[in-house]
């Protein structure tokens, strides 16, 4: 296991490893009393560790170090590795021809900032530990115990976004967006929610929507909304369990916002987002900051 710290690991009392730098890597599940021990130890003796930051990681898989930022949501580790940061989607740089997006920029000088002192980083991967282009997925904490994650959000730099089975931190991270919404940090400070009845062909992409939840269907393929008789939500059978009907009930004739990746579609209506997760749809009247 890389470490990339300089200094030889050594063996901990849970089974895991510490670089002499504070970090302490499990390499097992710990049974109730190991975790306690490592928890007290860990906050008594660990300066590295810092309980008091938004999201915090308990058990960290690797150490490493950054060598590169791609972009707000991507970086690269000293051995080459790419590392794409669970529960955020960052604006887009330009590429392929395509501008770039809103604040696209200003998110990868935040995340950059982040390692100017520092390049330390500990990881906690995701169930799914890879994305379909290959890089490496976890959630990132400095040297100092702060989510990189949750920094990023909070300063308006990037939206949340949970996709199953990574969910760890979803709730939190969240939580993180809408302080940075309601105090109009980053993008915040000017961008707009798309109104299903305006989608035109160049909304593609991820997007955060608003309309009124017309109609909830059912069929062996899936639970399909639609949305304003433009914009259809799939629900496909391996995310179902995850939903509650009654839930989703609740929410017919309703203002709702719906976040994902948008695309064209041939189906009932001109657009499709898949659904993954119940925290991505929420009604207006809860996503007001009046609620905070």
């Amino acid at each position: 296991m890389p470490m990339g710290t300089g200094s030889m690991p050594k063996k901990t009392m849970d089974g895991g490893t510490t670089n002499g730098r504070g970090w302490m890597i499990f390499l097992t599940e710990p049974s109730a009393f190991r975790l306690s021990l490592v928890f007290f130890l860990l906050f008594v003796f660990a300066p590295y560790a810092v309980a008091q930051s938004d999201c915090p990681g308990r058990q960290f898989a690797e150490i490493s170090k950054v060598r590169y930022v791609y972009d707000g949501d991507t970086l690269q580790l000293n051995d080459g590795r790419k590392i794409r940061l669970i529960g955020i989607n960052a604006p887009e740089l330009k590429s392929d021809g395509k501008p770039a997006q809103a604040y696209a920029n200003e998110a990868k000088k935040a995340l950059t900032s982040l390692f100017n002192k520092d390049k330390s980083i500990a990881l906690v991967y995701g169930k799914d530990k890879k994305d379909r282009y290959g890089r490496l997925l976890a959630h990132v904490f400095l040297a100092d115990g702060q989510n990189v994650q949750a920094l990023l959000l909070k300063q308006g730099f990037a939206n949340a976004i949970t996709i199953p089975p990574n969910t760890q931190f979803a709730s939190c991270y969240l939580e993180m967006e809408s302080f940075a919404r309601c105090s109009m940090n980053g993008l915040w400070k000017n961008t707009n929610i798309l109104d299903a009845k305006s989608l035109e062909h160049q909304h593609s992409g991820f997007h955060l929507i608003m309309g009124r939840l017309e109609n909830i269907n059912t069929s062996n393929n899936g639970i399909w909304l639609d949305i304003d008789n433009r914009l259809t939500i799939g629900i496909r059978p391996d995310d179902q369990p995850r939903f509650d009907m009654k839930r989703l009930n609740t929410m017919l004739n309703q203002a709702v916002i719906v976040r994902g990746w948008l695309s064209e579609s041939n189906r009932s209506t001109p657009f499709y987002l898949r659904l993954r997760h119940p925290l991505s749809l929420q009604l207006l009247s809860t996503y007001s900051c009046a609620e905070n």
